[in-house]
């Protein structure tokens, strides 16, 4: 019903709206709204939480700060960055030291503590054997002992006792899983199929959601594919590291939009700088100067966050109090986004000299090698049959 000009109201049959679907505006206003509701429906009704999750595999050397040139291009400027849109990170951090370094780690720490960052476990263990430097090189009363140490200086360093775990190069074992629940820790965040030393396998049902294995709850590394049909071998990490801003972005819509209930985007305590190896045990970097690219990924991520209301940044102990309250509110599909061969072949050139060089270069001038292989068959193909001829 209508109100009419005589100010009765009157009823639009379907008659009426065939009528006015001949009219070609009209009908698009129709087609609009329709567009409209079907779009609005398809929303999902939960935001998606976002984890920054930072590996500091070095805490007791001056490459944490990442100064050069009197500028601190590493972990005090990622918590600047972070600060600035009013996020906090997650910091997995290797609270490991030679005793004489003890006093700098431990400044280092309460630094990030003092800031309101959430600090977590991530046990590099070359500390304890140089030539044992992954975590399931070791035995379990071993490992129990890395563990225990490393919740000891956490809590020396003013941090909470940490809750979350994540192992060194992703060398989690099930070993590993089991001895966690007993020293309070909840969450792992070391599950990353594309890293051989990686030892528990979850089902592609599971990838990228937030699961149970045994008595821990299992964050995994956010998955993104930029290849498809290749399996693991096309994938990659939602990582700074190893993707461009463009693949970020897409494969945060794509998340939001298909309503996968936490990300995770991962990225070291050395992304914003540049550096060369330095040989030095304890602090294995020497830094050259910033690197612009990721600092201006890191920027348009946080941008995209904080204004966007479909997604939450949190932090990994938020993570697990939203849990705890409401264990369903982190249910969700399994799902990978996918971010195309065309962004992957972009990144493949700008981060030509970069992360996993090798890779990108293949992918690079592949297919020029390619293109240039049939081009030069049908340049020999044409003069043969031109010399074939002339005979």
């Amino acid at each position: 019903m209508v109100p009419s000009h005589s100010g009765k109201e009157r009823t639009i049959s379907p008659l009426h709206w065939c009528a006015a679907c001949r009219h070609p505006l009209k009908l698009g206003v129709v087609i609009a709204c329709l567009l409209s509701i079907l779009l609005l429906c398809d929303e999902p009704s939960q935001a998606t939480y976002v984890v920054f999750t930072i590996d500091v595999c070095w805490t007791c050397g001056t490459d944490f700060q990442g100064a050069c040139g009197g500028i601190e291009y590493g972990v005090p400027l990622i918590a600047s960055k972070l600060e600035k849109y009013g996020i906090k990170g997650t910091f997995f951090v290797s609270p490991y030291y030679p005793p004489h370094l003890e006093q700098e780690t431990l400044s280092n720490l309460k630094s990030l503590v003092s800031r309101g960052h959430d600090l977590q476990l991530h046990t590099h263990t070359e500390i304890f054997d140089l030539s044992r430097p992954l975590l399931n090189r070791y035995g379990k009363e071993e490992k129990r002992r890395i563990l225990s140490t490393g919740i000891d200086n956490l809590v020396k360093a003013g941090a909470p006792r940490p809750i979350a775990h994540r192992a060194g190069g992703f060398s989690v074992d099930g070993e590993t899983l089991q001895l966690l629940p007993e020293l309070g820790i909840h969450i792992d965040s070391s599950v990353f199929p594309l890293w051989s030393e990686c030892k528990v396998c979850l089902p592609e049902s599971d990838i990228n959601r937030f699961v149970k294995v045994g008595d821990v709850y299992e964050l995994p590394v956010t998955l993104i594919k930029m290849v498809p049909w290749v399996g693991y071998a096309g994938m990659t990490a939602l990582s700074l590291d190893s993707t461009i801003w463009e693949q970020q972005q897409s494969a945060l819509n794509q998340a939001a939009h298909k309503g996968l209930p936490v990300a995770t985007i991962f990225f070291h305590y050395h992304t914003l700088f540049k550096c060369t190896w330095s040989g030095v045990p304890y602090q294995p970097f020497e830094v050259t100067g910033p690197n612009e690219a990721n600092i201006t990924a890191l920027e348009n991520v946080l941008k995209m966050l904080s204004s966007d209301t479909r997604f939450k940044v949190v932090t990994v102990r938020d993570l697990w109090d939203i849990f705890l309250k409401n264990p369903t509110s982190l249910d969700g599909p399994s799902f990978i986004p996918y971010t195309g061969l065309y962004l992957a072949y972009i990144k493949s050139w700008r981060h030509f000299f970069g992360h996993h060089s090798v890779k990108n270069k293949i992918f690079a001038l592949g297919p020029i090698l390619v293109i240039l292989i049939v081009a030069g068959g049908c340049v020999y193909r044409f003069r043969f049959r031109r010399t074939s001829r002339g005979r």
